[in-house]
């Protein structure tokens, strides 16, 4: 309890010293001052705070994963050095991206959202078509358009109500699965 008031005095910016005047009370029996309230949690406040060492020892490990090494350029696909040098050429390369989201192939589509989400802010001129995207019939790609607005940013700010609305809507749950309550 003394501990209670402890922490009560000091979150109300009360410390040692800083709770008024003390009283002391004679014993009859000359012993020592009766402390009142406010001395015996000052004091306890004094004695829980004095110790400087841990309260308890803990341990935590968690293995330390090997960073993946980077894959030698001699080992990439053509798709990929593709992908990469149409990422760092950037805005120039957005209108022929734009173009390729509508590709039939949902991995393409993919993949082009994916250069696109690279760029960032440079490509915000792909913020429509993206948008389009969001109702795309493949998952993995609606996926991605969200991902790639986000990384747009600001300029990708006519996507917030229909991300708004993918946020709230609800995945229908296979029709094997029961509800938790």
């Amino acid at each position: 309890m003394i501990l209670l008031l402890g922490v009560y005095f000091s979150a109300w910016g009360c410390r040692p010293g800083s709770l008024g005047p003390t009283k002391e009370v004679e014993v009859p029996s000359g012993g020592p001052p009766v402390l009142t309230l406010a001395d015996r949690a000052a004091k306890e406040y004094e004695t829980s705070h004095r110790a400087s060492g841990p309260v308890a020892r803990a341990t935590f490990e968690q293995p330390i994963e090997e960073p993946q090494p980077v894959k030698p350029l001699t080992l990439w696909t053509e798709q990929e050095v593709a992908a990469d040098a149409l990422g760092r050429i950037g805005a120039p390369a957005v209108p022929a991206l734009i173009e390729a989201l509508k590709n039939a192939d949902p991995a393409v589509r993919l993949e082009v959202v994916e250069v696109l989400g690279r760029m960032g802010d440079e490509a915000a001129d792909a913020v429509p078509s993206l948008l389009k995207l969001l109702d795309d019939p493949d998952p993995g790609v609606r996926k991605a358009a969200a991902r790639t607005l986000g990384q747009i940013g600001p300029a990708a700010k006519d996507a917030v109500p229909a991300l708004m609305r993918a946020l709230l809507q609800r995945a229908p749950q296979s029709a094997g699965a029961a509800s938790q309550p």
